[in-house]
């Protein structure tokens, strides 16, 4: 195979793992390593690397969510960001200012109970600055949207989008540094 031809059949693939990754089926965004690997082949970890390169240039990179079990296939590979988003990107993006305090909060209290929390301590948490209705639509909501996870038990968790989509340790340092602005009542 000639040069050009091999550079012809890598665009060729790239345009195809874009495709695949911007055309959303079901409620996650993304794909599976092993819907990727049936799209574009064996060596799909080698295209989203070089697709990642080039997307480069428009702020975006392909970012790769571990999935429960250790292989690449069963890893959620997605579209985001190269940089934080703004908070009027955030906006655009159909989430309400009050929203995304009660995933920050959320996020920040889990991280502070050493990565999981009861909802019943979440609630009451929330409870004190929003009303009874937002706390359970915004913590029903974002666990149905994958960016916390409940088990069995209502035991909460970081979720994988999560960590896919926020800077936990920049939202931290952020709450933090807004909490030392804040005097004393």
């Amino acid at each position: 195979m000639t040069m050009e031809n091999e550079r012809a059949n890598l665009e060729r693939r790239m345009r195809k793992a874009l495709q695949v990754l911007l055309l959303q089926r079901g409620r996650n965004p993304g794909v599976k390593g092993w819907e990727l690997r049936r799209y574009l082949g064996r060596d799909y970890k080698k295209i989203t690397e070089v697709l990642s390169g080039e997307l480069k240039t428009f702020g975006l990179e392909v970012f790769v969510v571990p999935g429960l079990e250790p292989t690449e296939e069963s890893a959620r590979f997605m579209l985001r960001f190269r940089d934080s988003p703004t908070l009027t990107e955030f906006e655009t993006a159909g989430h309400r200012i009050d929203d995304l305090a009660v995933l920050a909060a959320s996020i920040a209290f889990i991280n502070a109970k050493q990565g999981r929390a009861s909802r019943k301590e979440i609630e009451h948490f929330l409870r004190e600055k929003f009303p009874k209705w937002r706390v359970d639509y915004s913590l029903d909501r974002y666990i149905k949207r994958g960016y916390i996870d409940q088990d069995d038990e209502a035991l909460l968790r970081i979720g994988w989008r999560t960590r896919a989509e926020i800077d936990e340790k920049s939202l931290i340092t952020l709450i933090l540094a807004r909490g030392n602005e804040v005097s004393p009542p």
